[in-house]
């Protein structure tokens, strides 16, 4: 016993002392040290949509491998221009434009996240943008390219605008309520383009006059431009025409991905808008795309498309709709609510529990399209004792008002739950195909009255005039 209790330190020692040299050992052989050292990437090249100056940019991920069975130590990740560099780095949870000694795990990867903030540089023109991430490895050097587009941008921000003319030299870029105030005109050249940030809105209490045209028409939209963002609603908030609002006129305009497109009058007020639109297009709503509470619109060769709610909805006033198509297929995009229509029209609304009676005086649509995916796109309302006085002439309607004798006397020469066959290309949306059933059923004197499609295509040229706003061409 006295012997095997002496020699226990003897095999203790010689035991650590193993495992030590295995340990040393592991170490020594645990990191890939070859020459020909190569780096995955996710990408070879992160590029950013345009950048507007001052803003910064959305972040950006590029994911780096280690494809070995060893550690693989990365002995620099350095952006090329340093700090004087527009873009901006974070390595791995640390923000640092340059790290040294960057060990990847076997078969494991690291995370960097890539911003950028571009400085105003009065060009109205946009800049290209370059740089790289340069990666050196046991002596290999890997490059990935950084591109962006940089654009200057006139920056408004919670302001209230007297008299004057957005021109179309470089972009308008809007943060929280831009308002226009009574008695004052905003004026807005072809061709200029305006982004709102989130939860952004135009507001009029004054008069807006949009003129656009067909090759530079007026853009309104939300200010990401990655392209996942291209067809996302809810962006920003809207155009609000705030009661006392008059003598509005917007042509050749594009309003789109917002939460309300155009919002014309307001709840709980006596006092009406107006606004006459023509050759635009309001699409892709998280609510509405054009709602309007007593007042009163005219409408011509637009399309009011894919919102949550309604497409257009109209709540007392008087309004008039000649070649416009009314379309409602927001599904494409998220849930519909599908107890609502394309179409809304009512001679009251709801003020929390009680009903608002609100007289209708006029809501007329003349070779027009009303349809969606729904069962029911146009929904009436009538209650109380109030005026409801609408008209649907030479229209194609998906409704099942022609089942109901109190509805279908507003309904002269109409094409019911017919197919308008639209095309769903990006480029031709809404347009419509050979077999469609509103093709030459217009009323040719409207036709006549506006010859022109929303393309500029004469539609008085063949049998009779397209309903709505595109005109077929074979």
């Amino acid at each position: 016993m006295i012997i095997r209790t002496a020699m226990r330190p003897i095999y203790a020692f010689a035991f650590s002392l193993l495992i030590l040299t295995a340990i040393a050992s592991c170490n020594k052989q645990q990191y890939y040290e070859g020459s020909n050292a190569s780096l995955k990437f996710s990408a070879d090249t992160v590029s950013f949509d345009t950048i507007f100056t001052s803003i910064g940019s959305a972040t950006q991920r590029l994911m780096v491998y280690n494809p070995y069975d060893k550690i693989l130590k990365i002995s620099g990740i350095q952006l090329a221009g340093g700090n004087n560099s527009p873009f901006k780095l974070n390595i791995d949870g640390r923000v640092a434009n340059s790290l040294s000694d960057v060990e990847v795990y076997p078969k494991d990867s690291l995370y960097i996240f890539i911003q950028i903030f571009v400085n105003p540089t009065g060009n109205a023109l946009p800049l290209f943008i370059r740089d790289s991430i340069i990666f050196t490895t046991n002596g290999s050097v890997q490059n990935i390219k950084l591109v962006a587009y940089g654009q200057d941008v006139h920056l408004l921000k919670k302001q209230t605008l007297k008299t004057q003319t957005w021109e179309a030299d470089k972009p308008y870029l809007l943060y929280d309520t831009i308002m226009v105030d009574t008695l004052e005109t905003l004026t807005i050249a072809k061709g200029a383009t305006i982004y709102l940030h989130k939860q952004s809105s135009l507001q009029i209490k004054g008069t807006l006059i949009a003129n656009g045209d067909l090759t530079t028409p007026i853009t309104f939209q939300g200010d990401r431009l990655e392209h996942d963002y291209n067809d996302i609603p809810g962006q920003w908030s809207g155009i609000y025409f705030l009661p006392g609002s008059t003598a509005n006129h917007l042509d050749w305009v594009i309003i789109k991905n917002g939460t309300t497109g155009i919002q014309l009058g307001k709840y709980k007020s006596t006092f009406t808008c107006d606004l006459e639109i023509s050759n635009s297009i309001i699409q892709n709503m998280s609510y509405y795309s054009l709602l309007a509470i007593g007042a009163k619109l005219k409408a011509v060769n637009c399309v009011f498309a894919d919102a949550a709610a309604y497409a257009c909805g109209l709540m007392g006033g008087n309004y008039e709709f000649y070649h416009s198509t009314l379309a409602n297929y927001y599904g494409r995009y998220a849930s519909r609510n599908f107890s609502s229509g394309t179409l809304n029209i009512s001679n009251y609304y709801m003020d929390t529990t009680a009903i608002v009676n609100t007289d209708l005086m006029k809501a007329n649509f003349y070779n027009s399209i009303i349809y969606g995916s729904n069962t029911d796109e146009i929904l009436i309302g009538n209650k109380g004792s109030g005026i409801l006085q609408y008209l649907f002439d030479h229209c194609l309607v998906k409704s099942e008002a022609y089942n109901n004798s109190k509805y279908v006397q507003f309904f002269t020469n109409t094409r019911w739950n017919k197919d308008p066959e639209f095309k769903f290309k990006p480029k031709m949306y809404l347009e419509l195909d050979t077999l469609s059933a509103a093709k030459d059923f217009g009323d040719s004197l409207i036709g006549r009255l506006y010859p022109l499609d929303l393309k500029k295509i004469d539609r008085t040229l063949d049998k009779g005039p397209d309903l709505g706003a595109y005109e077929r061409v074979e």
